[in-house]
């Protein structure tokens, strides 16, 4: 079979590298991965029927945007017993249309960090055996978590299935290789409670260090990475301890984790999307009072923790936590806004959402950059991202979408 080759012509190209972009840029790809960038005189430019050229000029190529924390299996409308009254294979088609409208807004990689009945892995399959249109899907299963730090407790007579609670480093252990038989990608825990139950302390702990050591040492085991939902000082502290390899949230970092993290190379996930929501609807919202206190109160910290950490050199990855209240999937990118207002500049905030993203995930050989011998996650955007970063929040100006080599969304 004949190889297939595509060339994009004429753009500003934005490596996902900490690297000068470069005008007037030709990217050439030969079926699945890019072969050669540079400017016209500097590549080898193929011809033939089986060449198609795309003309970028006018507008930006950049690496396929990654977004490392997502909730595909929820709607920002959708109240609690709402999702509780959905069949399971509803569930399932409103993930898949919800990772459908995340791949037209950019984004070619994303984790999935929790999803009940494993609907995140069903939709992840579907799209790897070219079923549906979809993003590349890191899935996680459902959340390793204790009574009580997530899900609210209801009557014994209402009767919830797909929930997982563990409550012993026994139980932990076997809902860990349960996990990683059933085909994760990786693991995600709690250590922290909530701001969204009433319950749920977002200061406290979840488990013993026992515990949580138990979880990443079955998962690093198997060559899982271990993503930890982490809120306050102690939370965090358990975390780091333990060996997790992103922190999500990081509301209250200190000097020692911000030093500890830079030393082991860990990643600082921050989704600022939700809090930033809350914050300008307030009351409008209709939340309860407790969501709305117990978010700004850590947006709060989480800003100054933030800034602290990236002064310091603490390594970023977007995360938009899409599928919160208000936080809506295709939207993904407004995280992106909301670091520069926190301190980063345009150049900064895109590495964060491509080759650290990838880093983080442990994908950085094969995407996350432009660069030869990487598979072709490759956007076209109208506008310069450098100048406003904006232009991503749009979804008309995400104008080509390429994944691994193939267009699988074209908005010209």
């Amino acid at each position: 079979m004949a190889d297939n080759y595509q060339i994009i012509k004429g753009g500003k190209l934005i490596y996902g590298l900490d690297k000068e972009p470069l005008n007037n840029a030709y990217v050439v790809i030969k079926n699945d991965k890019i072969v050669e960038t540079g400017r016209k005189e500097e590549v080898n430019l193929p011809s033939g029927e089986n060449v198609k050229i795309y003309d970028a000029k006018n507008k930006t190529v950049m690496p396929g945007l990654i977004d490392t924390h997502t909730h595909l299996q929820l709607v920002p409308e959708e109240n609690e017993l709402d999702v509780l009254q959905k069949t399971i294979p509803y569930k399932t088609l409103q993930t898949r249309f919800n990772a459908v409208s995340t791949l037209k807004a950019g984004f070619t990689t994303i984790r999935d960090l929790g999803a009940e009945n494993l609907v995140d892995l069903a939709v992840r399959d579907a799209i790897n055996d070219d079923l549906s249109l979809g993003p590349r899907i890191l899935a996680s299963g459902y959340k390793v978590i204790p009574t009580g730090a997530d899900f609210q407790i209801y009557p014994p007579r209402v009767s919830i299935d797909g929930r997982k609670t563990m409550d012993s480093p026994a139980e932990i252990r076997k809902h860990v290789r349960k996990l990683v038989a059933m085909g994760v990608d990786q693991i995600k825990v709690m250590t922290s409670g909530r701001t969204f139950r009433k319950s749920s302390s977002p200061d406290a702990q979840t488990f013993s260090l026992e515990e949580m050591k138990t979880a990443v040492d079955e998962a690093h085991n198997h060559d899982k990475k271990v993503s930890a939902h982490a809120h306050g000082s102690k939370g965090i502290k358990l975390a780091l301890e333990a060996g997790c390899d992103t922190i999500e949230h990081g509301t209250e970092l200190d000097c020692e984790d911000i030093e500890f993290m830079i030393e082991n190379n860990i990643f600082l996930i921050p989704t600022f999307s939700y809090g930033k929501k809350v914050e300008k609807l307030k009351k409008k919202s209709g939340l309860p009072n407790y969501i709305i206190e117990k978010t700004l109160k850590s947006r709060k910290k989480r800003l100054d923790s933030f800034r602290r950490a990236i002064e310091a050199g603490v390594k970023v990855a977007m995360g938009s936590d899409s599928g919160m209240p208000f936080v809506y999937h295709g939207t993904n990118a407004f995280e992106l806004t909301e670091f520069i207002k926190a301190g980063m500049n345009s150049f900064e905030a895109i590495i964060t959402a491509t080759s650290n993203a990838a880093a983080a995930l442990g994908i950085e050989e094969k995407t996350g950059t432009i660069e030869k011998g990487k598979l072709a996650d490759i956007i076209v955007v109208k506008g310069d991202p450098l100048d406003d970063i904006n232009v991503l929040t749009e979804r008309e100006n995400i104008k080509f979408v390429f994944k691994e080599g193939e267009i699988v969304f074209n908005n010209v």
